[in-house]
């Protein structure tokens, strides 16, 4: 929102407050082999200071202030760990974690699946988490790991590939990019039994063309504009598959 700054506990509390079936972010490895909830793999936009952010430990990140220069004095917010991220949700709505992995993260980075899921069976978190990326590898490594682990497979642009990928990996959900969300694409994956949630729908006349596909989900900058389009403002029940 507006008023809160990005993956942070007030941004992710004000999403659920909203009545939002879940919510999404981003989370980069430490070094010391943790997880920030951080969007950037450079910390000069959020934080002021310029460094990559998995050369750095989860405490030095969080001795820092996250926001726009104004923000961090008033607000005074500081990144989530991971652990910290899922008891602020607590199963609420759906979690999506969007698996951040560029050149500059760590250099061994073999730790990296085993250690998230770890975490998620520790926090009880496995069941309303969704990891999602677009490292399809990280996530192969993650289905063979942890099986019980919910993926989602992120895509961007046209996949000549697509459907051999998905078949691949068996992710339980399939994120396009909304350019690529096309009726044809919803009947296919809805025809493999896959949920569609394409990202990231803030224009109005978006949001409603996606819903009139009839999408399963939208990944949004704007939940409140979302809701209120769509005609539901008040909280839902958490979707059926968490249920024993």
């Amino acid at each position: 929102g507006s008023t809160t700054v990005e993956n942070s506990a007030a941004a992710l509390k004000r999403a659920i407050s909203l009545g939002v079936d879940g919510v999404e972010v981003d989370i980069w490895p430490t070094r010391d082999e943790g997880f920030v909830v951080l969007h950037d793999a450079d910390l000069t936009r959020l934080t002021g200071r310029p460094g990559w952010t998995s050369y750095l430990t989860l405490a030095e990140i969080q001795a820092l202030r996250i926001g726009g220069p104004i923000r961090r004095k008033l607000l005074g917010e500081r990144a989530l760990s991971l652990p910290e991220a899922l008891r602020v949700v607590g199963g609420k709505v759906e979690l999506l974690l969007e698996l951040k992995r560029t050149r500059h993260s760590s250099a061994a980075l073999a730790w990296v699946e085993e250690r998230l899921a770890q975490i998620l069976r520790e926090e009880n978190a496995v069941d309303w988490t969704l990891v999602i990326s677009f490292d399809h590898r990280s996530l192969l490594r993650l289905r063979e790991l942890a099986p019980e682990v919910r993926v989602g497979m992120l895509v961007a642009g046209e996949w000549l590939t697509l459907w051999e990928e998905v078949e691949r990996l068996s992710p339980q959900v399939l994120l396009p990019q909304w350019a690529q969300t096309n009726p044809t694409l919803v009947k296919e994956a809805h025809a493999r039994d896959l949920p569609l949630y394409p990202w990231v729908v803030n224009q109005p006349d978006l949001i409603v063309q996606m819903n009139e596909m009839e999408v399963d989900g939208l990944v949004t900058d704007r939940p409140a504009e979302a809701l209120e389009l769509l005609g539901r403002r008040q909280p839902r029940s958490f979707p059926k598959r968490t249920e024993v």
